[in-house]
């Protein structure tokens, strides 16, 4: 066997030690973007359910990468003629279990994303369509955690095929299914926020600049298909401790890069603020007239309210300025708020269009007066 990292010793080919340094990297990369989230989220004391999706697939990685640089040290990269019966079938053990982490963490990259979507637009069909996606991740991941798990029969015939009786589906084939099934769930995910994008009242630079923020998950899409090709590449090949580190190398970076892009969103605003006071700027939003006033709105409302905390004050101040016939926010703030706020409260507004209703901000919720009622859609 070759070094504990995966080079090659003793004029033993090992090429092991790509798999090991890529987990390493691709894990330490995808925990800098999640803390930084968390940071950001908790400081704004938002934290929210696609927060603790987005921790509960990290969580998955890192389990991911330990199994693969388990497998690594113990021959996962060297020929199998070189490793013993009890090194080939340690490897295959832990290549065996990364199986079963790596679609963790693609199935929660995509519920973290699509629980971003419901938290933002906040209509009744979106928030119904979101529902359906989520239901059609998840029920596939479960599907294919199962069809992984048993894939041979009994259980351990995965990692030691000389076991008498043993039968295994078709494994080649159930990768690029999954492979393929997974590339169209990436794209279902992207495309489901662009409707509702360019619907808001936002100018079209102002769309497509979103649209593009959220599009940067098609990084994601092109890691999927990379690692299509890999498991085309390697077919046919019989030496699966060896042949097989390419298509791992691209399934750990697209687990990995789908963690960083579902928290890209996310940190778009506080990045643009911490590089506006490491310049010495002030930025300013582009936003036209309409999402200029809601984002005034919004921040002055919660100035007159903070501390209170009272969903009663914010009801009777709602109802006594629409009686007066004065909006309940004139006074415009020129910090501006973040885009998450702003397209949340358009949302809200196209939601209840047609009906007699105004906008506050009081404890990081948007609360919709809809005919003297108060509804809470969290921030």
């Amino acid at each position: 066997m070759g070094s504990s990292v995966g080079f090659p010793t003793h004029g033993i080919p090992d090429h092991g030690w790509r798999l090991y340094f890529a987990s390493l990297i691709s894990v330490l990369a995808a925990g800098f973007f999640v803390i930084a989230r968390c940071v950001a989220r908790i400081s704004a004391h938002q934290f929210g359910y696609d927060d603790y999706a987005i921790v509960a697939s990290m969580a998955f990685s890192v389990v991911l990468s330990v199994s693969m640089q388990s497998a690594v040290v113990h021959g996962y990269g060297e020929h199998k003629a070189d490793l013993t019966p009890t090194q080939l079938h340690t490897a295959l053990r832990w290549f065996f279990i990364e199986q079963t982490q790596y679609k963790m963490v693609i199935c929660l990259n995509k519920v973290a994303v699509v629980l971003l979507y419901k938290r933002i637009f906040v209509t009744k069909t979106f928030q119904l369509v979101c529902w359906v996606v989520l239901g059609i991740v998840i029920s596939w991941t479960v599907a294919s955690i199962a069809a992984t798990i048993f894939q041979c029969t009994p259980v351990p015939a995965a990692w030691d095929s000389k076991i008498p009786g043993s039968t295994c589906i078709n494994t080649t084939s159930f990768w690029m299914a999954y492979a393929i099934i997974n590339i169209l769930t990436d794209v279902l995910v992207l495309a489901l926020p662009i409707p509702e994008i360019f619907r808001l009242h936002l100018n079209l630079r102002q769309r497509v600049g979103l649209c593009g923020v959220f599009l940067l998950g098609g990084f994601v899409v092109l890691c999927g298909i990379m690692r299509i090709f890999a498991v085309v590449h390697d077919d046919r090949s019989k030496d699966t401790t060896y042949d097989f580190i390419p298509r791992n190398i691209w399934s750990l970076v697209e687990a990995n890069v789908g963690i960083i892009c579902a928290c890209l969103p996310i940190l778009k605003h506080p990045f643009t603020r911490g590089l506006s006071l490491i310049l010495g700027t002030t930025q300013k939003s582009s936003v036209d007239r309409y999402g200029q006033e809601i984002s005034y709105q919004l921040r002055e409302h919660s100035r007159q309210h903070a501390g209170s905390g009272s969903r009663r004050n914010t009801k009777d101040h709602l109802q006594s300025s629409t009686r007066s016939g004065r909006h309940p926010w004139d006074s415009p703030n020129a910090d501006g708020d973040s885009d998450e706020v702003q397209i949340i409260a358009d949302s809200a507004r196209k939601a209840n269009r047609g009906n007699e209703i105004d906008f506050g901000f009081n404890n990081n919720k948007i609360l919709v007066r809809k005919e003297f009622e108060i509804e809470e859609h969290v921030v």
